[in-house]
């Protein structure tokens, strides 16, 4: 089997030197030795703080420094903000819809688990690099959804067909953005959730996201659930803030299959940014069946004891999570491209103009002030941004002298211990690991599974746009 037919590869625009690649395979579990002479190339030089905000700027570093709790309540200078939505970033998921049809081409469970999590590695680097890398500046801090806010987008390719995306803010305190997307042709849809924690501490912001993804195919019970990594945002202090993955991530399938996934940031000396190292292993018969065999309490409680499990290692990964990392097969020996970023890769992103969508959905709810900050108007941009928050304030206050609760119009919670008995095993699995993972999904109220477990016939995320947003068909865009 060539590199080509087992892994989704693209080549990048600006190809590395026999060194740079050379670098990127074999790496080192701890990600320090082998430290290159342009190890810091990955620091972005431009600062996102003008020569007219360094006031304004070190009084909002001495708040920031003082300030305790989750520091998504606290309020960001218009100058630090880069105009999009946090909702919207969900679409990252969709970047690379190639690695999405090398997911449905493969059958055998081992290989299938092998393309899951390169396109796992695929969605990181617009989550988590793109921003930066291309302007060379620091990363700037999205807007927080307002609650019920609704981001709605598509991507077209004539190979795999429509790629749909549907995002919901379903919870304000905490804040909780929820996702669906769905490929009707390649038979693959998923939901997932997430909510960022941020604290400072001494010279980096910590971020931890709670949630989970859950990956579904159409033609088969196979599922895929996965954990979300926890970030570092560096050089805060400077002005050119980046961002980089740390700990652990794990995606388990509920044929026994898991990828374990270790993301190590830059040592202070030496050493290099963004390296990543990796398996994929199958538990003994004996271990899987302990291991399902535990109550659902023991599982979700935190500290609760884990068994020692025989693991099969079937693959090792190891690159840089943002350029390009490979895969060898254990028994074999055999190395391939596991995945190799390529921008131009990427599909365009089709999203109604702002004529056509509902006030709820992200950009028409932002436009006003996001047109501000393009321009450099940071007092209008301000001025718009607090009008938005206190009617979203004068909202509640409503609701609540009302006794109304607030129900999201596009999905719905559902408990792991109670309905969503395909993926209760992986995810007691996964909570022992690592706890943020939380012990419920947020779930499309379109989806097939949701839509068969109601019997209901299932229906797409293109198809229900325009019932859930009552702006026209969705697919009618151009």
């Amino acid at each position: 089997m060539t590199s080509q037919d087992s892994m989704y590869q693209a080549k990048p625009e600006d190809k590395p030197t026999n060194s740079e690649a050379s670098s990127t395979t074999n790496l080192s579990a701890g990600g320090a030795s082998g430290a290159s002479a342009k190890e810091n190339e990955m620091e972005p030089t431009g600062s996102i703080v003008s020569s007219n905000n360094q006031g304004a700027f070190m009084g909002f570093l001495k708040q920031l420094m003082t300030f305790t709790g989750d520091l998504s309540s606290m309020t960001c200078p218009s100058f630090l903000i880069n105009g999009i939505s946090l909702l919207e970033y969900s679409v990252h998921w969709c970047d690379f819809p190639g690695a999405l049809s090398a997911i449905a081409k493969e059958t055998d469970p081992a290989e299938r688990m092998k393309r899951v999590s390169a396109w796992f590695v695929s969605t990181l680097y617009g989550s988590y690099y793109e921003r930066v890398a291309t302007k060379n500046t620091g990363e700037k801090k999205p807007f927080n959804p307002i609650l019920g806010e609704q981001f709605l987008a598509k991507w077209e390719n004539e190979e795999i067909g429509e790629t749909t995306i549907v995002c919901e803010q379903v919870s304000h305190h905490p804040p909780v953005s929820a996702l669906y997307l769905e490929n009707e042709k390649l038979g693959i849809y998923g939901s997932g959730h997430f909510c960022q924690q941020s604290k400072f501490k001494g010279t980096t912001l910590k971020v931890a996201q709670e949630g989970r993804f859950t990956l579904r195919f159409k033609d088969s019970d196979e599922v895929y659930c996965f954990t979300l990594p926890e970030l570092n945002i560096c050089s805060v202090l400077t002005g050119k803030p980046f961002l980089e993955m740390r700990g652990q991530t794990w995606i388990r399938s509920n044929k026994g299959y898991t990828a374990q996934f270790e993301w190590h940031t830059k040592p202070w000396l030496h050493g290099e940014y963004h390296k990543f190292d990796g398996s994929i292993y199958k538990e003994s018969s004996d271990a899987a069946s302990s291991s399902t065999g535990l109550s659902v309490s023991s599982f979700f409680t935190l500290g609760s004891s884990a068994p020692t499990v025989q693991k099969d290692i079937l693959y090792k990964m190891s690159g840089k999570w943002m350029e390009k990392s490979t895969v060898t097969n254990v028994k074999t020996g055999e190395e391939e491209v596991f995945f190799e970023v390529d921008p131009k890769k990427k599909e365009d992103m089709i999203v109604r103009p702002l004529s056509e969508q509902s006030d709820i959905e992200s950009r028409k709810v932002w436009h006003k002030v996001a047109e501000a900050i393009s321009k450099g108007e940071y007092d209008v941009a301000t001025k718009e941004k607090t009008a938005i928050e206190e009617h979203q304030r004068a909202l509640r206050r409503e609701r609540n002298e009302k006794g109304i609760e607030w129900v999201p119009k596009l999905f719905t919670y559902i408990k792991d211990d109670i309905e969503h008995a395909d993926v209760k095993d992986c995810y007691k699995y996964l909570y022992r690991l690592q706890p943020t993972v939380t012990v419920g999904s947020w779930v499309y109220k379109n989806s097939p599974h949701f839509t068969d477990s109601t019997k209901s016939a299932g229906s797409t995320a293109a198809a229900s746009i325009s019932e859930s947003t009552n702006s026209g068909s969705f697919k009618s865009l151009q």
